[in-house]
């Protein structure tokens, strides 16, 4: 028997060593991405005040919010890429980062029409059972950028490209692996899912967005591609803009 070999998860995405994932390296690297983000938090508030000081909702209020997001999110990311590797003791490659196989694609798309069932599906049962109706806070944002087509598209552009590859990286190919390496996908799934529903600090669909995160895990783990986990949520939030851009009243 090779003990330098962990039996847990052993077939994702190539056999996990013994040493991979441990607490302290792990938590320094978590610690690591919180600390940049908040880094990157902090400079996109001084200069979202400094050079706009908006008072209300609006279209720069927007541009500004978005590209808080990004170095937020961005920053992070960075330092997850950067340090993931020692951490997992895997190339990005075995972590899942190469071009992605037309099947592979296949299950992508299947795992976008999964979550937008899942995710829309629930919202509205929840809406059904509390007799609410709740508008979440992007079609609120986006309500502001309406007959601005530079801003609209440059949310587009974010909701679709950039933030999946971000929240991609942060929650399935970080977080899912972890809690896969130490307890199979299962609590890999749950613990990336319901992270991932928190950080949309939005409670009304915590639940629902918990599952659709469940549901990136499973294309992630069954694909075993970074990208493809990827494209299904960008395809699940193009469907959420492409339906406010040009059907606003069906995604209220």
């Amino acid at each position: 028997m090779n003990n330098s070999i962990s039996t847990t998860s052993a077939g994702w995405p190539t056999h996990w060593p013994a040493n991979s994932f441990r607490g302290g390296p792990t938590a320094l690297l978590i610690l690591a991405a919180i600390g940049a983000a908040i880094l990157g938090g902090v400079i996109g508030v001084l200069i979202f005040f400094a050079a706009h000081r908006p008072r209300t909702m609006g279209p720069q209020f927007v541009v500004s919010a978005i590209w808080v997001q990004l170095l937020v999110e961005g920053a992070a990311v960075i330092v997850i890429l950067i340090g993931l590797p020692a951490v997992s003791k895997r190339s990005l490659r075995e972590l899942g980062f190469y071009a992605p196989r037309p099947w592979q694609l296949g299950v992508a798309l299947l795992g976008a029409i999964a979550m937008v069932i899942v995710v829309e599906g629930g919202a509205s049962l929840i809406q059904t059972l509390t007799h609410t109706k709740h508008e979440q806070s992007v079609v609120e944002l986006f309500k502001q950028v309406i007959g601005q087509p530079s801003v609209m598209w440059l949310f587009a552009v974010f909701a679709i490209v950039l933030a999946p590859f971000m929240e991609e990286v942060i929650f399935r190919i970080f977080i899912f692996n972890v809690g896969l390496r130490w307890g199979g996908f299962w609590l890999g799934a749950i613990v990336s899912g319901l992270c991932f529903g928190a950080a949309h600090a939005d409670p009304y669909v915590l639940i629902p967005l918990a599952l659709g995160g469940m549901v990136l895990c499973g294309v992630y783990y069954r694909t075993g591609n970074a990208f493809c986990s990827m494209v299904s949520h960008g395809l699940f939030n193009a469907v959420t803009v492409f339906a406010l851009i040009f059907a606003p009243q069906l995604a209220q």
